[in-house]
């Protein structure tokens, strides 16, 4: 199971936008969307905005600048 925790100024998904937000993946799918509070240890940080959105089977999916983050 390969799991990603990544950082970013902006997390944008359908339950709503989360400034300084972080989105915790797990084999390509988005399994938590919370705020920056502190520094989390091996997080990844990006400069701009992550878009979540379902996809055909409507599994939540991570995308920055219309690039999947796998």
């Amino acid at each position: 199971m390969t799991m990603r925790r990544i950082a970013a100024n902006v997390v944008l998904a359908p339950e709503g936008r989360t400034e300084q937000g972080v989105v915790t993946i797990e084999n390509c799918i988005v399994c938590s969307i919370m705020p920056l509070k502190e520094e989390l240890p091996m997080t990844e940080w990006y400069v701009g905005t992550i878009v979540v959105k379902p996809d055909s089977e409507g599994k939540r999916r991570a995308y920055m600048d219309g690039n999947p983050l796998v």
